[in-house]
């Protein structure tokens, strides 16, 4: 596993095979601000190029991408018409892509390519690594697995008076088993949740900041963390398991 600083990008390596792994593009998200009356220049055009760059340069075989690929939930607005299309058009014919739907994915299947994997939103697992969006408990079937990826919180540094706050970052939790899932289960496992790969997001405030934790998963294990490393995207360590607090 490699964490691609500073791109809110994780690469695994099983048989051979090397996956990127993305979460929360939120595409469309600007047409909320337009209604308004505040015109904010698209984010996709972005993401493709910065997606383009991380291929070209680390020779992917798949790109999973983690869910919320749209903004809206039960709708599908004009900007998603428009941009969900245009961002597969360019980025399938280059690698073999799987989406695992987030809880903003309602009606996202017109919108995407048929050579696309649309999975379903349990998630999937690629070797002892499992993977989903967040926004629910994860299946039983993934009780022995050692790692678990998903996306969902947007995380996102927030403590007052701190440089570094507003800053995205990455949380890497060590956690009890027996806490994820229902079935008695021993030892520790790694969960991983990965920064929104939409960097505008933070900066506008849709952020892990919301005075409650809105992942079932994380609810579940938030009182049975053994240990939590929180770093920036260029990799810095800014935080620990005292240091939740500024994130969930």
């Amino acid at each position: 596993m490699k964490i691609l600083y500073p791109h809110p990008v994780l690469l695994i390596e099983e048989k051979g095979k090397r996956t990127i792994m993305i979460s929360d593009l939120h595409i469309g998200f600007e047409e909320r601000f337009t209604r308004s009356g505040v015109r904010l220049p698209s984010s996709t055009d972005e993401m493709v190029d910065e997606l383009t760059e991380i291929m070209e340069r680390e020779k992917p075989d798949s790109l999973v991408i983690l869910g919320d690929v749209k903004y809206s939930v039960d709708e599908v607005t004009n900007a998603e018409w428009r941009e969900v299309p245009s961002f597969f058009e360019k980025l399938v014919s280059q690698i073999d892509t799987t989406i695992i739907p987030g809880n903003h994915d309602g009606g996202l299947e017109p919108l995407v390519p048929s050579d696309l994997n649309l999975e379903e939103a349990q998630g999937i697992r690629i070797g002892n690594t499992a993977m989903f969006h967040g926004h629910m408990k994860p299946p039983e079937s993934f009780r022995n697995i050692d790692r678990l990826v998903m996306g969902h919180l947007h995380p996102t540094y927030s403590r007052k008076g701190s440089p570094m706050s507003g800053s995205q970052t990455w949380l890497i939790l060590k956690v009890k088993r027996s806490s994820m899932f229902q079935s008695k289960a021993d030892g520790y496992v790694e969960l991983i949740v990965l920064p929104s790969f939409n960097r505008e997001l933070s900066a506008l405030g849709f952020t892990s900041n919301r005075g409650r934790i809105i992942s079932p998963a994380i609810r579940r294990v938030a009182d049975y963390v053994q240990d939590a490393v929180i770093m920036t995207l260029d990799g810095d360590v800014i935080g620990n398991k005292d240091a939740l607090a500024y994130i969930l």
